[in-house]
């Protein structure tokens, strides 16, 4: 939507009170020129918009203001700028528009005597032409806000009713300058003139944006936080794993050992076997009260020990049956003395 402004003229009659009282042309239907800037834009407004009833009921109750002085609402500060109101629906008048005014505040807009509508439409930007006349774009969804008094009208037949030579002796000023303009900043440090309107619309956009950008920065550093909590997970879910890994295998070596001892390791807890695999294996501790760490070192001791003494026994078991082979054969070795003993029995002859 885009605001707009347009002009017509007020045929005064004084009421009783003092009240300007009339029922001007407020508009028309036709082609338009509006600046936008450095640049001049032509809209035409279609009789089928311009007369449309939902577009005309909206003029009903609007302000009439000294100047132009942005789109209007409820949270406007109006002290000062609302001179009247608007009192009918508008009515179609041949090719204009017109309405039923009232305006209390007579001193407030002196010499003026134009009006120039405030309001919004969509603009559909399809160029054309209408009477011989080209156009840039067409207005559409028109919405009345307020009706300024002004000096100098737009519309071609938005003129004081009076002679020339009257006429001629109002200043004239272009209505678009009526609006009192603003500055918007950009972040790149240039500044814009724009209507009050547009500059609290830019504002509302910056502080939405403002609130925006913090619930982007609240959650990345929530992502963040959860992706550190994640990777620790992970890192302590491997380190138990390895942990359950050692664990099942010290468990099975326990056991097994177990198993040649003959001694019983079903639901029996890791410290309770180790402790009957050192009592099995001829220790002679005490256990009550003591660490887990004790007791895994009375262990590993108790089969260190156990694992000397079963090395010490085969080397003089070896030691003990060479001799006999020796003793028995003659021979050097035990292999040696296996051979002749399976080759007797064979009856194989000794070689000489």
């Amino acid at each position: 939507m885009v605001a707009r402004y347009d002009n017509i003229t007020i045929k005064a009659e004084l009421s009783k009170d003092g009240w300007i009282i009339d029922r001007p042309v407020i508009t028309r239907s036709g082609i338009f020129t509006y600046r936008n800037g450095s640049k001049t834009v032509k809209e035409y407004r279609p009789a089928e918009e311009v007369f449309k009833e939902d577009s005309l009921n909206t003029l009903r109750g609007i302000p009439i203001t000294d100047k132009h002085n942005g789109l209007l609402n409820a949270e406007s500060n109006l002290d000062g700028i609302v001179v009247g109101s608007v009192m009918s629906p508008g009515e179609k008048a041949d090719n204009n528009v017109v309405a039923d005014i009232v305006i209390h505040n007579v001193k407030r807009i002196g010499a003026r005597r134009e009006l120039s509508l405030g309001y919004t439409c969509k603009v559909d930007e399809s160029p054309g032409e209408f009477n011989g006349e080209k156009y840039d774009c067409i207005q559409k969804d028109i919405t009345y806000n307020h009706l300024a008094v002004v000096t100098k009208g737009r519309a071609g037949n938005a003129r004081i009713r009076l002679d020339t030579d009257d006429l001629s002796s109002f200043p004239t000023e272009d209505d678009m300058a009526e609006t009192n303009m603003s500055k918007i900043r950009l972040d790149t440090g240039l500044e814009y003139s724009a209507s009050p309107e547009v500059v609290v619309y830019v504002s509302e956009l910056n502080t939405k944006l403002t609130a925006l950008q913090t619930k982007l920065d609240k959650a990345e550093g929530e992502r963040d936080t959860h992706k550190t909590a994640i990777e620790t997970l992970k890192a302590d879910h491997a380190k138990e794993l390895t942990k359950m890994g050692d664990s099942a295998r010290s468990r099975v070596k326990l056991e097994e050992k177990a198993k040649t001892l003959s001694v019983k390791f079903d639901d029996v807890t890791d410290r309770d076997l180790k402790i009957a695999i050192a009592e099995k294996l001829g220790a002679k501790l005490e256990w009550t009260n003591r660490s887990d760490d004790y007791v895994d070192s009375a262990y590993d001791l108790t089969i260190t020990n156990e694992d000397e003494k079963n090395k010490t026994a085969g080397k003089q078991k070896t030691t003990t049956t060479e001799k006999q082979d020796k003793a028995a054969g003659g021979s050097t070795s035990s292999q040696e003395a296996r051979a002749k003993m399976i080759a007797r029995i064979r009856g194989d002859k000794e070689a000489a």
